[in-house]
């Protein structure tokens, strides 16, 4: 797109020059989307990540991530919330910072993969000393032959119902999840 901008700019129309420039737009902020989830990944591996831990209570970090993604979740048609029966006073030790980066991979992936008129709930469930988060969805679901897979870097699987504008994925955020929690020791 940039070459032919280059070369037959001046003769291509205004609407057409336009678009090309938001096609460029769009590929520079998904390769920069790239590129920081790379270094993200790149750093939770090769241990320079130091965990920052301290008590928190999870379903106040999962509220303030709800009012994040409300207008978001709306211009798509999903309902996004907490569930009613949350355990809305469970505490965790944990880096605020990356556990805030993992419940944004999951509710983006969530969002994602939603339909219009759909729903996504976020769980919080406390089960002696461990603390358990569900995030649910009625998107299409992954089937089973996929889940082994899901925690690999780059893979990516297109649904059938999801746009392509909406399914723009790196392939790094399950696998930058899984990370986080691993240092976790979860």
């Amino acid at each position: 797109y940039i070459e032919t901008l280059l070369l037959r700019g001046s003769e291509l129309p205004a609407e057409a020059r336009e678009q090309y420039l938001r096609t460029c737009l769009q590929h520079c902020r998904s390769l920069g989307r790239r590129v920081a989830e790379l270094f993200e990944l790149s750093k939770l591996e090769s241990g320079q990540t130091v965990l920052q831990a301290e008590p928190f209570c999870l379903a106040e970090l999962i509220n303030d991530l709800l009012q994040n993604y409300t207008i978001a979740a709306q211009s798509r048609g999903v309902t996004l919330h907490l569930a009613d029966n949350a355990d809305r006073q469970a505490q965790v030790l944990a880096d605020i910072g990356l556990i805030e980066r993992v419940l944004q991979n999951l509710i983006d992936n969530a969002l994602r993969h939603t339909p219009s008129g759909g729903r996504v709930e976020l769980m919080v469930s406390a089960a002696g000393s461990a603390v358990h988060v569900q995030v649910r969805d009625n998107g299409h679901g992954i089937p089973s032959a996929d889940l082994p897979h899901i925690f690999e870097r780059y893979w990516t699987k297109p649904a059938p119902d999801v746009d392509a504008a909406s399914a723009q994925s790196t392939g790094l955020g399950l696998a930058i999840a899984r990370r986080i929690l691993e240092l976790h020791g979860s």
